[in-house]
């Protein structure tokens, strides 16, 4: 695996902390777990198969990147909202909400011909929206497209 020496063990990242208002269950610590590859996220209550799918944990098919910017969608709000936690919410609580985002690959698969440690990608969400709103994310490499130099 490649990877940066210098990625931190903990990151600022907004989370959500429940369903609700926008305004009350999202907050910005500084104490957030930067996401690695081997992350396995436990779901507090059974949960709709594509949630599932989006949390599945597979070194080949996701990266960590170094978040430079974050777009948030209206299906962001509707996640944080709980209007979609039946097919988009998050596996537990706390999470990291966002899922469309650009960044630096400071970790891939060492098999990975195409993305390499240092690559500026552009991502979106797979099957739920979460993990891009912290200063590292973990992407799927299928949403994902390097931005090349002009």
């Amino acid at each position: 695996m490649m990877k940066l020496p210098t990625t931190p063990q903990f990151m600022r990242a907004a989370l959500g902390a429940d369903y609700g208002d926008i305004g009350k269950v999202l907050s910005v610590q500084d104490d957030v777990r930067v996401p690695r590859l081997d992350d396995e996220y436990k779901p507090e209550n059974k949960i709709h198969p594509l949630i599932k799918a989006a949390t599945k944990t597979d070194r080949k098919t996701h990266m960590i990147i170094k978040t430079l910017a974050v777009a948030l969608a209206p299906g962001d709000c509707r996640v944080l909202s709980g209007k979609t936690r039946a097919f988009q919410g998050p596996p537990s609580f706390p999470y990291v909400p966002g899922g469309d985002c650009c960044g630096i690959v400071v970790e891939t698969n060492p098999d990975d011909d195409y993305f390499q440690v240092g690559d500026v990608v552009a991502a979106r969400f797979t099957n739920a929206p979460r993990d891009a709103l912290g200063e590292y994310a973990r992407v799927s490499v299928s949403v994902c497209e390097k931005i090349e130099d002009t």
